[in-house]
């Protein structure tokens, strides 16, 4: 099948996204670009749009929405494994977008798609996480930064808290309550042969290098370099935590005496208490976990 299947959230970045989706959409068609789209209308939409494009015969899916919008676009395309022969495409909308950033993708989604209809490609790494969910076992991919600790406390919290006021001000809520209550937590770690145990405020598995709305996090992270780059916060004082934070925007955090960066092709995550799990700032589940890399799997638009 020709052409592309666009998959919008339309309530990304309160509603940001369904705004600018009709001058977009026009934008399309005075091109001549042959294509399809579909309006998510539910949490985890994307994923059997997504999924129902690949069996239809589309071989280029583009995300319009938030990192969460890309990461279930990514977990439907693949639903049936992973393929070289599907393209995926990420249209910044969200309140984050932090994926596209690794991309320098332009910010104006009218200017990002003529990037992106200029053909070119580049050939990036996937992240597989094996979870908990529920009580059952549960996969789930990832293409930018997954973690967890304080940021995957945010992103539970956040999952919980009424929709009505949009997504961003019960994040802003969430990650502040989570400031001033939250712990460092027990993580029993192996990075490929090294292995771990420690309190930890944090850990970031990267692919991307920014997460959590532009927050610098992996400043040596690769999308096609075959391995994850990962970030430990280890255990602190709540006042080095909080003034941490805000260096994290400019990658000031590496070369901390707290923070801990490591490269490994698998990690392997548990604890003695919960530890939740996000993914592209969606909560995927708990651990105990295993992530994997599956190098230069994904064919993405850039």
């Amino acid at each position: 099948m020709d052409g592309m299947m666009v998959i919008v959230n339309p309530i990304a970045a309160n509603g940001r996204v369904g705004r600018k989706w009709p001058s977009v959409r026009e934008f399309l068609e005075k091109k001549g670009v042959p294509f399809s789209f579909a309006l998510t209308q539910y949490p985890a939409h994307a994923i059997t749009l997504a999924a129902e494009a690949v069996e239809k015969g589309f071989r280029t899916i583009v995300a319009f929405g938030g990192d969460g919008t890309l990461n279930e676009v990514v977990n439907g395309a693949f639903r049936h494994g992973i393929s070289s022969e599907i393209t995926i495409g990420a249209i910044p909308g969200g309140t984050g977008s932090d994926f596209t950033r690794s991309l320098d993708m332009p910010r104006d989604p009218v200017k990002a798609f003529e990037r992106i209809l200029e053909g070119r490609t580049m050939r990036v790494d996937l992240g597989e996480i094996e979870c908990f969910k529920d009580g059952k076992p549960e996969r789930r991919y990832f293409i930018n930064v997954a973690g967890l600790g304080f940021d995957a406390v945010v992103a539970e919290r956040t999952n919980r808290s009424p929709k009505v006021l949009g997504g961003t001000i019960p994040y802003l809520y969430n990650l502040l309550i989570t400031l001033l209550t939250f712990r460092s937590l027990p993580f029993k770690i192996a990075l490929d042969s090294n292995t771990l145990e420690l309190r930890a405020y944090l850990l970031v598995v990267a692919n991307g290098k920014y997460f959590a709305g532009g927050m610098f996090v992996a400043p040596g992270a690769l999308l096609d370099d075959g391995k994850f780059y990962v970030a430990i916060g280890e255990d602190m004082s709540k006042f080095e935590f909080l003034s941490l934070v805000p260096k994290v925007y400019k990658g000031a955090h590496i070369g901390h005496p707290k923070v801990r960066i490591y490269e490994a092709q698998t990690v392997e995550v548990s604890s003695d208490v919960t530890l939740f799990i996000q993914a592209e700032g969606e909560l995927v589940g708990v651990a105990p976990a295993r992530f994997r890399l599956h190098s230069r799997a994904v064919n993405i638009l850039c």
